[in-house]
């Protein structure tokens, strides 16, 4: 099987109001480059981060609808969608996925009103300083947790989606203020970073297998406040070393740091300071030891810069999101 974490940019603005694609010029030509990202790369589950909305007050926007609709426009086989708890804002995370190939359904961890192991929808206590006091959060969007029956016959496995806190600042401010508001978004981050590795040990224990998948706005090395505070979210989600049988893999190994940033990348962000395209790996892909790989490089990033194999798709890969997809082959 293939899995995909796809973070689509803003695949929300290509919608009507009532679920239908936009047939302007601009969504035509989003929505032909994303289809053909999909239906090249050839996954069977797509982890989509920045999907189409879901209104709890109207109903009216449905993102299940909006991605089906588009699935089926395009002839794609992964025709079927699944959300789990929308989010408060625009964007949902979601999963489109082949019928023929697995099957789907939305199952919570955690217990509804608890306050050591909430669900992903309330609010959560986490530590997120290290000073052993619990500060109070809530997941601006839930992560979205899947189980996954295979029809092969083959292991079911569990689906962690993931949007995590963004460490971007988008509003000005002087340099303290920036300094204060990176400190606090890292820290957000770490905390939605520790209610999922929560949720894995949760799953672990009931000898799960899992993926965790998406886009988690940090990478190794990333920037300064790692270093301060000795730990990037991806390894909070990986898990302790000292407990050595809990810890998830991630196959694509340590990024290096070169002359235009990490490689491989799964996004690229304009510096702060110098206005230079700094290339991130923000997007991953994170399982259990219990899934048996194909290939020598089961993850791949499709960066068309660093891919051999994603050439041939840069064009359409660089209209349709300023991420890449980032894909896992297992057995």
């Amino acid at each position: 099987m293939r899995v995909m974490a796809y973070n689509i940019e803003w695949f929300d603005d290509h919608f009507e109001p009532d679920n239908s694609l936009k047939n302007t010029q601009k969504s035509q030509l989003k929505f032909s480059s994303v289809s053909s990202v999909i239906s090249t790369i050839d996954p069977d589950i797509v982890g989509i981060t920045e999907a189409p909305n879901t209104t709890t007050t109207t109903g009216q926007r449905n993102t299940v609808l909006a991605l089906e609709n588009f699935a089926s426009q395009f002839g794609l086989r992964q025709s079927k969608a699944m959300i789990g708890f929308p989010s408060a804002g625009r964007q949902e995370i979601a999963i489109l996925y082949d019928p023929n190939v697995a099957a789907a359904t939305h199952d919570p961890g955690g217990k509804a009103g608890t306050v050591k192991n909430p669900r992903f929808n309330e609010q959560f206590q986490a530590d997120s300083d290290g000073d052993r006091i619990n500060e109070l959060y809530k997941h601006y969007r839930p992560p979205l947790e899947a189980k996954i029956t295979r029809s092969d016959g083959g292991d079911d496995f569990w689906l962690l989606v993931v949007h995590t806190k963004s460490k971007g600042i988008f509003t000005s401010m002087d340099r303290i203020n920036f300094d204060r508001t990176s400190e606090r978004n890292r820290r957000k981050l770490f905390a939605e970073c520790q209610s999922i590795r929560k949720r894995v040990d949760e799953w672990l224990d009931d000898k799960r297998k899992i993926i965790v998948m998406g886009d988690v706005n940090d990478g190794p090395g990333f920037d300064y406040y790692e270093s301060r505070f000795g730990k990037s979210a991806v390894e909070l989600i990986i898990g302790d070393i000292f407990n050595r049988q809990t810890l998830l893999q991630y196959h694509l190994g340590r990024p290096v740091f070169g002359r235009f940033g990490w490689e491989p990348s799964s996004a690229r962000f304009r510096d702060n300071y110098t206005d230079d395209l700094v290339n991130a790996l923000i997007d991953h892909i994170i399982v259990s030891p219990d899934f048996a790989t194909n290939g020598d490089s089961p993850t791949k990033v499709w960066n068309p810069f660093q891919l051999q194999e994603a050439e041939p798709l840069k064009s359409q890969l660089l209209a349709a999101s300023d991420h890449f997809p980032v894909t896992f082959d297992f057995q």
